[in-house]
């Protein structure tokens, strides 16, 4: 399993390739970039914090990596497991999460209520801010269905599948 350091978005590696930047409309002074690296996919998010008290600034960063086949797993997994019923080969009934492997690395999709959404979770890697808690990425209902996260994510997928991405 590959390692990655946190990228600077300013400033990346010669061999990523940057997909899209982009804020999520929940939270707007959060910002998103969509990499490739190492046939990996990352999720970098960067957002400058203001101390109400001081003033005074600084970013808070997170970074969430993956293997690529997660562009086709996360429509899939929304499609055949969340909005499907148990007797379609979806989740449980009462349930808010799925479980899968992808190219070897232990995967979740939970469904959140706060915001609603869904957080996207690699249970094989750590936060690279606490080292404790899993690295994931929370997946706002507004973001995937009314600002079209989904379906860039099925674009991707068919440029994975095509082997162009």
């Amino acid at each position: 399993m590959l390692s990655f350091d946190l990228i600077d978005p300013n400033n990346l590696p010669a061999n990523a390739e940057l997909l899209l930047r982009c804020q999520q409309p929940t939270f707007p002074t959060f910002e998103y970039y969509f990499l490739i690296q190492k046939s990996y996919f990352l999720i970098y998010r960067q957002e400058l914090h203001r101390f109400p008290k001081t003033g005074e600034t600084e970013w808070t960063l997170e970074q969430s990596e993956f293997p690529l086949a997660i562009v086709s797993w996360v429509p899939w997994a929304l499609e055949n497991k969340f909005f499907k019923g148990p007797r379609e080969g979806g989740i449980a009934a009462g349930s808010i999460h799925y479980k899968d492997t992808v190219a070897g690395e232990p995967v979740v999709l939970n469904r959140s209520a706060k915001p609603p959404g869904y957080s996207l979770v690699n249970m094989a890697r750590y936060s690279h801010i606490d080292g404790e808690s899993y690295q994931q990425v929370q997946l706002t209902d507004e973001w995937l269905f009314g600002d079209g996260l989904l379906e860039q994510f099925k674009e991707w997928a068919r440029q994975y599948e095509a082997g162009v991405l």
